[in-house]
């Protein structure tokens, strides 16, 4: 079959979700029922569309791996399989979602679609118009949905199978029958309210795990003995291959894993019962597992689930650490930094040398400031800062960085500043070191010039005062 090449700009007109008949006469709502199969788990869900504004809502339930996401015509936002809804602030990441507004129904008043910092590419048959795959750019990935089995169902040309490949793998959905109700709530689209799923008695505190490179916590899951957790602003629930088993957590689907590095990693999924630091307690809450390596001296990794639910304090200066219901608990001398989300991590508006850019705040990271090598070619900053070759300092997830060493005089974080900033300037062509849509990754040697709150639910990160 031929195909076409079409631009972004065409999305208006070439939705996958399109009228039998007369379009005018086409009913305004359609919720496509589907059987999924998502990252080796199967399961049910549904798209529901609303075709006079591009309104949408897709549900994914399939045990840990479930997933929401949704546009209401303001927030384009994601929920895990808690149903622990946040709103995606990165251009790309924004972007991603709003184009698929753009594919289930058609433009309103042919506007251009915001589809992130670079337009969607997708392939049309020229002799149906019928899209048959979309990529869509989300940071440093690509991500490629198909469409195909076009019918017509419930007056309107469906396609009846979709696949979607990402860095994380791959999902299918199969309609199993479409429906055109006479009415959706306005709120069906809106980011769902939170799990009443977490508790807390007063505050917690304790001392951060042993001297290590970044925080790490005791964490206790299914009620087991004490484990150890690296504490990462922009990680999901992780836990080793070997601490699952000995829990007796069922462990299902096969998915992958991107990082720093190049690489993709193997990975599963699990669910726990409860996972608690100290009296913070979390139900039914799902796991990555995977394989950290041996030489990894912790047990998993905490993250995004915890500070969703609760505000968290790090005290550098005194090895300790504070959990609290809410985050005015830690209200003190201080600067606010407002944070939005590039999908689990914090990201702040910031700038090197006066150069702006988004940085994202990364706790599980060693390094002070890693700066993205789009970022590193934009602004020349290898003649700039006259940086030295430093092989491959960066590891994680996916591999080993290549990099080169450099001092800036001054890092902005909102209306905070660092001086005398220690720099790996990468060049990395894929991975999260290659994301156009981040200038930087600010990491723990950095962040530990100040005491932190990470509070989650007012979006905001506390620099606070230091007393010495």
């Amino acid at each position: 079959m031929i195909v076409l090449l079409v631009l972004a700009a065409s999305l208006a007109g070439a939705p996958v979700i399109r009228p039998a008949g007369d379009a005018g006469a086409a009913p305004r709502y359609v919720r496509l029922n589907v059987d999924v199969t998502a990252y080796g788990v199967p399961g049910r869900g549904e798209i529901v569309v609303d075709r006079a504004t591009g309104a949408f809502v897709r549900r994914f339930d399939a045990g840990p791996v479930s997933d929401r996401e949704g546009w209401d015509g303001v927030h384009a936002w994601r929920a895990d399989a808690t149903g622990m809804a946040r709103v995606e602030g990165n251009v790309d990441e924004r972007g991603a979602i709003v184009a698929w507004s753009r594919l289930l129904a058609p433009a309103k008043n042919g506007a251009p679609c915001a589809c992130g910092s670079r337009p969607p590419a997708f392939t049309v048959a020229p002799a149906t118009g019928l899209v048959s795959a979309v990529v869509r750019y989300v940071g440093e990935q690509a991500e490629r949905t198909t469409f195909a089995d076009y019918r017509r169902d419930g007056g309107f040309v469906v396609p009846h199978l979709l696949i979607d490949t990402s860095e994380n793998g791959t999902w299918s959905a199969r309609v199993r029958s479409v429906e055109t109700p006479s009415a959706i709530p306005a709120t069906a689209f809106a980011p769902p309210p939170d799990p009443h799923d977490a508790t807390i008695d007063g505050v917690v505190s304790d001392a951060l795990q042993a001297p290590l490179a970044v925080p790490v916590l005791a964490v206790s899951v299914n009620g087991g003995a004490p484990l150890r957790f690296a504490l990462d602003t922009g990680g999901q629930n992780v836990i080793s291959p070997d601490a699952a088993r000995r829990l007796g957590m069922q462990i299902v689907g096969n998915g992958t894993v991107g990082g720093a590095g190049a690489g993709l990693v193997k990975i599963q999924y699990a669910w726990a019962r409860s996972v608690a630091v100290g009296s913070a307690q979390m139900r039914d809450q799902p796991f990555i597992v995977l394989d950290l390596g041996k030489n990894i001296p912790f047990d998993g990794i905490i993250g995004y689930e915890l500070l969703a639910r609760f505000a968290v304090r790090l005290d550098f200066e005194h090895g300790r650490f504070e959990i609290a219901a809410d985050g005015r608990a830690f209200d003190s001398p201080g600067i606010d930094v407002p944070m939005t989300f590039d999908e689990r991590q914090p990201q702040v508006d910031g700038s090197l040398d006066g150069a702006p850019g988004a940085m994202t705040i990364d706790t599980g990271s060693e390094s002070a400031l890693d700066v993205n090598a789009p970022f590193v070619l934009a602004h020349d900053l290898r003649a700039k800062y006259h940086a030295v070759d430093s092989g491959s300092p960066i590891a994680g997830v996916g591999g080993q960085v290549h990099a080169y060493a450099a001092r800036a005089d001054d890092l902005r974080l909102g209306n905070v500043h660092f001086s005398d900033v220690p720099l790996l300037l990468t060049d990395a062509d894929a991975g999260a070191e290659a994301n156009p849509t981040v200038a930087g990754n600010v990491g723990d040697r950095l962040l530990r010039r100040y005491n932190l709150v990470l509070d989650y639910r007012r979006n905001i990160v506390r620099f606070e005062t230091p007393t010495h």
